[in-house]
């Protein structure tokens, strides 16, 4: 949910920096201790120690100014959003984060809305409150191996996608970079929340992941600023344009007349891959310029999951690579030993979260 921008060498915090350092207290008041850079004490370990500022974990500056990790009182890391309450979109964010995790949603499998943990208060005198989310980290950090992880990964959206329509839930800023991996799993120390290439810890560069394969992982939906619950008798039409992804074809219409927000939805944004042409039907449909003909996340569950059912063993083991590359003769016969024992160890090719 970040990523490394900097190390700062001068010892400084940044004005952003300053506000969680201002915070830090009332935070930990609530059970959440922030990295030690953002102490009220803080001076930079580096300087105190006469080394380089490199291998500092105090060192490190994210880029995102809303988002930043703590740790809990059990030790677990989560992150933490700050959210001015006095701005319409931050309270559209809250009723809709609450709706996704009220007690009988929260505990449907099919919910892969981010789970909301807690909401922290603003402090006295302040509008800024805080929302408690799971520590989670950019799906594409950590390659996918195998056409069944990917597999995986989109059974998993297309399944969240349906609880949502189904509750008359639309999140109205579907794409790419607003669905996040539950990675920790992949790594026996845990990363970095801010900079990848690290433990937590900062004892170490960051651990080879473990495949998918063999530890399956989650996948969420994040950010719901633009979304929108539907009563039943509500009509389904909304003003275009609205989300990060332009590119849908009713946001180009002259006058930007009202549309059906449900069928409009960006989920990857990658290079094209080998040996993903079972998805070509589906996803041509999903795309259609006229959203009427568009499938509905009902349909495009059931289709998909009777497409993939269809696919050999052999076709979901076999390791996804971009178009015009190749492995190399030694990543083939690697990838093809270590998945052939992971086969004979009785491992499904599909692994299910």
């Amino acid at each position: 949910m970040a990523e490394v921008t900097a190390i700062a060498d001068d010892g400084e915090l940044s004005f952003t920096e300053v506000f969680w350092r201002d915070h830090y207290e009332h935070l930990r008041k609530h059970g959440y201790t922030l990295r030690r850079r953002y102490e009220p004490d803080w001076s930079p370990s580096w300087v105190t120690n006469g080394t380089s500022s490199f291998g500092c974990e105090d060192a490190t500056v994210a880029s995102n100014a809303l988002i930043n990790d703590a740790s809990r009182r059990d030790g677990s890391s989560v992150m933490l959003k700050r959210m001015d309450t006095t701005d319409p979109s931050t309270k559209t964010e809250l009723a809709m984060a609450r709706f996704v995790s009220s007690p009988d949603l929260s505990i449907t499998p099919r919910n892969r809305c981010v789970p909301i943990l807690e909401f922290i208060p603003p402090k006295e005198g302040s509008n800024t409150a805080f929302m408690v989310m799971p520590l989670l980290f950019d799906v594409h950090i950590t390659p996918f191996e195998t056409i069944g992880e990917v597999v995986e990964y989109f059974r998993q959206l297309f399944e969240g996608l349906q609880f949502m329509h189904n509750h008359n839930f639309v999140h109205g800023d579907c794409k790419w970079n607003n669905i996040m991996a539950d990675s920790g799993p992949l790594y026996d120390h845990l990363l970095h929340p801010v900079n990848y290439y690290m433990r937590r810890d900062y004892r170490g560069f960051a651990p080879n992941p473990v495949s998918r394969t063999i530890r399956p992982i989650k996948y969420y939906f994040i950010d719901f600023d633009l979304s929108t619950v539907f009563g039943p008798d509500d009509v389904r039409l909304r003003i275009p344009p609205w989300g990060g992804d332009r590119t849908v074809p009713e946001h180009q219409l002259p006058h930007d007349p009202p549309c059906d927000p449900f069928p409009g939805v960006a989920l990857m944004e990658v290079k094209p891959k080998e040996g993903f042409e079972f998805m070509r039907e589906l996803v041509s449909d999903m795309v259609k310029d006229n959203p009427r003909e568009r499938p509905t996340m009902d349909q495009v569950v059931a289709r998909y999951d009777n497409m993939i059912n269809g696919l050999s063993e052999w076709k979901l083991r076999s390791p996804v690579v971009t178009v015009g590359e190749s492995l190399g003769i030694f990543g083939f016969i690697g990838h093809w030993v270590k998945h052939f024992v992971y086969h004979l160890r009785g491992i499904p090719a599909i692994p299910r979260a």
